[in-house]
C-alpha cells in the first residue's frame, strides 16, 4: 500500500498536498476507491480511501487515526554537513531509515561549505520516513555553529553524549573507547561526528568538557557520512 505524508492527519476528508497528489495521480495512476496509507511524522498513521482524483488534486477519506503519543527514545546525531551535499543527503536518508531520533547539523572550524539546505533535507526525511514506514520522523534542526549547539539544544545536556574523532595522539582527553562498547547502556544518547578533516583538537576538548565521551567507530577511518550512518546503525541494532 502506498504511503502519503499529510502534516495534519485527522478523521474526515483530507486533501493531499500537490506533490503527494501528483505522485498518486500521475506516477501511480491510482483511481477513486484506491487505498493509501497516511502518516504525519508525529506518531499518527491511518488508512484512507481515495474519494476524488483530479489532474493535480486528490482527496482521501480517513475514518480513524492510530496515534503513538510519545516519541520513542533513540540517538541524536550531531554532525557536520559534508562539502558534497549529495553525501549529506545520503546520510540524512539512511539515518532516517535506520531510526535516528534527531539530526543536528553543525558548522565546525574545518567545515568547507556552510549552506543550510533545511528545506531540501526535510524533503529527504519525509521520503525516507514513508519508505521505511516510521510513524515518527526524526527531528531535523537548523544548522548552527558547534559552539552554540548546547545553547540551542539544551535537551542534549540531559542525556549522555559521545564525540567520535580520529586523533590517536590527543593526550588532553581520555583514550577513545569503542562506540559499540559504550552505547548499548543508553536508550537515549547523542554522538558528534566531524567534517572532512575531523574535529580540531580544541573542538574535541570542548565537547569532552561538555560531557562527551571520546569514542571510535572501529579500526578504519570513515568518511563523515559513513561514520554517521555506522553510528546510527550500531546504536539501533543494540536497542
Amino acid at each position: 500500500m502506498h504511503t502519503c505524508f499529510h502534516p495534519d492527519l485527522h478523521p474526515g476528508v483530507l486533501e493531499l498536498t500537490e506533490e503527494e497528489a501528483l505522485h498518486v495521480v500521475r506516477v501511480l495512476r491510482m483511481k477513486e476507491g484506491g487505498a493509501v496509507r497516511l502518516m504525519d511524522g508525529m506518531g499518527g498513521v491511518a488508512k484512507g480511501e481515495l474519494v476524488q482524483v483530479g489532474k493535480r488534486r486528490a482527496l482521501v477519506h480517513v475514518e480513524e487515526v492510530s496515534r503513538s503519543e510519545e516519541r520513542p527514545p533513540g540517538l541524536s546525531l550531531v554532525v557536520a554537513p559534508t562539502k558534497n551535499t549529495d553525501r549529506f543527503e545520503w546520510l540524512v536518508e539512511k539515518a532516517t531509515e535506520l531510526g535516528v531520533r534527531e539530526i543536528v547539523p553543525v558548522w565546525t572550524c574545518r567545515s568547507e561549505r556552510r549552506t543550510d539546505k533545511h528545506a531540501r533535507w526535510s524533503k529527504v526525511i519525509v521520503a525516507a520516513t514513508k519508505q521505511c514506514q516510521r510513524s515518527w520522523m526524526p527531528l531535523l534542526h537548523e544548522a548552527c555553529l558547534l559552539g552554540e549547539v548546547f545553547d540551542r539544544h539544551p535537551q542534549l545536556k540531559a542525556i549522555q553524549g559521545a564525540v567520535a574523532h580520529c586523533d590517536d595522539t590527543l593526550s588532553s582527553v581520555p583514550v577513545r573507547v569503542g562506540w559499540q562498547d559504550w552505547q548499548p547502556n543508553h536508550a537515549d544518547a547523542w554522538i558528534a561526528v566531524g567534517p572532512e578533516g575531523d574535529f580540531s583538537a580544541e573542538e574535541v576538548e570542548w565537547l569532552h568538557a561538555s560531557g562527551a565521551t571520546p569514542v571510535h567507530l572501529g579500526s578504519l577511518r570513515l568518511r563523515t557520512e559513513t561514520a554517521g550512518m555506522a553510528a546510527v546503525a550500531q546504536f539501533t541494532m543494540n536497542q
